[in-house]
């Protein structure tokens, strides 16, 4: 079977180019990058990057910490060739590390890949010190993806519910994006996964039609990408309202418990 657009070449691509507007999903990529500068500023002492995938943040947080370890479920590391493995290999739920172990937790894109979100939350509270601090970042409206790992999108509401739950307060959270943005990078998003799918196909007719649909797509997402800009620029004159079309949530919480 031909896969030219795998996971692993689809993630290489998004660390080398993922913020440019040559990337269909350059604006959640640019979230994410946003993501981080917020969690560097609570970076010290012993970090968790949970769900850390190919550990692509490592080279940006270990000059900022004592300690660096990367955990991730054995099933979806086994998805990744790399020669970077996750430093542990276990389930989210069931973290093999005392209380009170960690200074800052990282979940980054990781909560709509589990099953029990608020177990989840729970137990990164749990090897969390007192005042530690807990950086989330999930997608809201977002296209399936890496099925049948795909389990959920979950609302502001629901996000500081589990917070709560886990004795965590949430001290930010930050929807990004909004309908405009929804639309036109669900559009790219969909060019991409057909044109994936296409190549799926071997040497069958859908296959060979890949060629003219990748040479339409590309001008498409360039555009769009470019609307997106513009757009984002001559809103902002605009007063803020609520945004019923949060792309993308970013949510930074702190331990209050001594528990």
């Amino acid at each position: 079977m031909i896969k030219v657009l795998t996971k692993n070449v689809w993630v290489s691509f998004s660390e080398k180019l993922g913020t440019s507007i040559i990337h269909p999903q350059f604006l959640l990529t640019r979230y994410q990058k946003e993501a981080i500068e917020e969690a560097k500023k609570y970076a010290k002492g012993n970090l968790v990057d949970i769900g850390c995938g190919r550990m692509p943040y490592r080279k940006v947080f270990l000059p900022l910490v004592d300690s660096y370890i990367g955990v991730d479920h054995p099933e979806v590391s086994s998805l990744y060739s790399s020669n970077t493995k996750p430093d542990v290999l276990a389930d989210a739920k069931e973290l093999p590390f005392p209380k009170n172990t960690f200074d800052i937790a990282l979940m980054l894109q990781v909560l709509e890949h589990v099953d029990a979100p608020d177990k989840v939350i729970k137990e990164a509270g749990r090897v969390l010190k007192p005042n530690g601090i807990l950086i989330i970042t999930v997608p809201f409206f977002y296209p399936l993806h890496d099925m049948p790992h795909d389990w959920g999108r979950y609302t502001s509401t629901a996000l500081k519910s589990y917070a709560k739950e886990a004795s965590l307060r949430v001290i930010k959270i930050k929807a990004n994006g909004g309908f405009f943005d929804f639309w036109l990078q669900s559009l790219n998003t969909f060019l991409v996964k057909r044109i994936n799918d296409m190549l799926s196909k071997n040497l069958s007719f859908q296959s060979v039609l890949v060629i003219p649909v990748a040479a339409i797509s590309v001008p498409i997402i360039l555009v769009n990408n470019l609307f997106i800009l513009i757009l984002g620029s001559l809103l902002k004159v605009f007063p803020k309202y609520p945004n019923y079309f949060p792309l993308d949530y970013l949510v930074v919480a702190k331990k209050t418990s001594k528990a």
